[in-house]
């Protein structure tokens, strides 16, 4: 499949046309008890619109518009490869360079990552369900990517059900609705009922990706659907970022990172079959499952990877302004983040060198390594934190406002006392403080921390797809060999 690069009008989109194109949708938002009407000017809305609007930024950047794009044989023009299927290990190779290159664009979580999850994982199944039951869902997946390709889409992912109680099976549930499911087969389509409870940056997305797996036929259902589909409600929660840009307090959450986050609530949702990519075939679970989680904590390590980096430099340049850089327990500090952020990127560099190619054509990472890498990142955000705290000190927590700080009357005290080594303006030292703030200390800062952790799966889960890859019995093997056991 050729990668060259061909000169012609593309289907790539600016920040602006993103933009643009949420306006002409209506979806069924709410927050704080009101409806909201026009999602893209409202304030709390601000930061998540600027953080998904960073991939199209990217594609058109002189310096990575080259890595941001690549041909389509699919739709036969240049697309984005947040919509283009890897088709093997080059594929993965340059995708993880564009995303490690996210990072120096500063945003934690720009969340096109599911965009590409969703899509791999269900061109797979669905080619492997219509060749054991001919149907043609995956002709519906094939006209889904054309569209995304075509159109430059952000998808977002309705995954996670509400589950009720937890201790209790989906068939035990007092109410049937804690897992979303199919309450109705038409000629036409299927009609849908239940909720996703983690609709990260739902609302502005172009489209969903909806998926309920559990091994009972009306509980396992995958489609695709319009974000304003009629019967979909999202009951959204303010981001934890600020709602109006700070120059020097916040000055990274006020920019990017914290998404809006929603509830999406079903009530009995249409849906064509032209837009279902399986329904009952539940000896399927496997390889969705499989392709999606390694496709998401593949692209979890990388984000990690940048974040780490980001740390790194707050802390090495809090160390520089305080005039200790060369302490030697902030170095071995600095050591140990450096150590960790190598490590995760080997996780993912790994997975994307030993992935698979599945039948249907695409290429999808390892997932071993990038279960480790996750689980091993989510465990060292605390150490970090503890880390990039014990280098700034204590200002991280108590340093005045900057409305304080730019006060005619008390200003001029912060100025005398904030000062820090000779020669160096205080206002850079004030604005170093709050960085670190911002990144271990502040609301923003909590919910990054709650992301790592349990985004992509929780940390049972992560081991137990690392120990399956183990091989126990294999190790065993080995051990009575090294012992001359017969």
């Amino acid at each position: 499949m050729g990668r060259s690069i061909r000169r012609k009008e593309m289907a790539i989109r600016t920040r602006e046309e993103y933009i643009e194109s949420l306006r002409r949708q209506r979806p069924n938002v709410y927050m704080n008890g009101e409806k909201i009407e026009n999602i893209v000017d409202h304030p709390a809305f601000r930061v998540g619109l600027n953080s998904a609007a960073v991939t199209f930024e990217q594609a058109n950047h002189p310096e990575h518009r080259e890595m941001a794009r690549v041909w389509s044989p699919l739709v036969n023009e240049e697309v984005s490869r947040w919509t283009y299927l890897m088709m093997d290990e080059k594929d993965a190779i340059a995708k993880a360079k564009l995303n490690r290159a996210l990072g120096d664009l500063l945003c934690p979580c720009h969340y096109r990552c599911l965009t590409s999850d969703l899509l791999h994982a269900a061109w797979a199944v669905s080619y492997e369900i219509d060749r054991s039951h001919h149907t043609t869902y995956h002709q519906n997946v094939i006209e889904i990517v054309k569209q995304a390709q075509k159109n430059d889409w952000i998808i977002g992912g309705g995954l996670v059900s509400p589950k009720g109680d937890r201790s209790k099976g989906v068939m035990q549930q007092r109410d049937p609705d804690m897992y979303l499911h199919v309450v109705e087969k038409r000629a036409d389509g299927i009609v849908v009922r239940g909720a996703k409870a983690h609709g990260t940056a739902a609302p502005y997305t172009n489209m969903l990706c909806v998926c309920e797996m559990e091994m009972v036929p009306e509980y396992y259902v995958g489609f695709f659907t319009p974000v304003d589909a009629k019967g979909i409600t999202y009951v959204c929660r303010a981001p934890h970022a600020p709602v109006e840009r700070e120059e020097i307090d916040h000055p990274l959450s006020s920019r990017f990172g914290g998404h809006v986050e929603a509830m999406i609530v079903f009530d009995d949702v249409f849906v064509p079959w032209e837009r279902v990519f399986m329904c009952g075939e539940v000896e399927s679970i496997m390889t969705f499952g499989l392709i999606l989680s390694a496709m998401h904590l593949w692209h979890k390590c990388l984000c990690r990877w940048g974040n780490i980096d980001l740390s790194i430099g707050a802390a090495a340049l809090l160390a520089d302004y305080n005039g200790v850089a060369g302490a030697p327990h902030i170095l071995d500090g600095l050591s140990q983040m450096a150590v960790d952020a190598e490590l995760v990127n080997a996780c993912a560099m790994a997975a994307a060198v030993e992935g698979s190619r599945h039948e249907s054509g695409i290429y999808y990472p390892r997932l071993a390594p990038v279960a480790a890498g996750k689980l091993y990142a989510a465990m060292k955000v605390g150490e970090h934190r503890y880390l990039m705290q014990d280098a700034a000190g204590g200002l991280v927590a108590t340093m005045a406002s900057e409305k304080d700080y730019r006060s005619p009357i008390v200003g001029k005290y912060l100025e005398k006392y904030y000062q820090g080594k000779e020669g160096l303006p205080t206002e850079n030292r004030v604005r170093a403080f709050k960085l670190m703030e911002d990144l271990t200390a502040s609301e923003f800062a909590g919910w990054y921390h709650v992301m790592c952790i349990t985004g992509g799966s929780p940390s049972k889960t992560l081991k137990d797809l690392v120990a399956m890859a183990c091989n126990y019995e294999r190790c065993k093997r080995k051990a009575m060999a090294a012992a001359k056991i017969q």
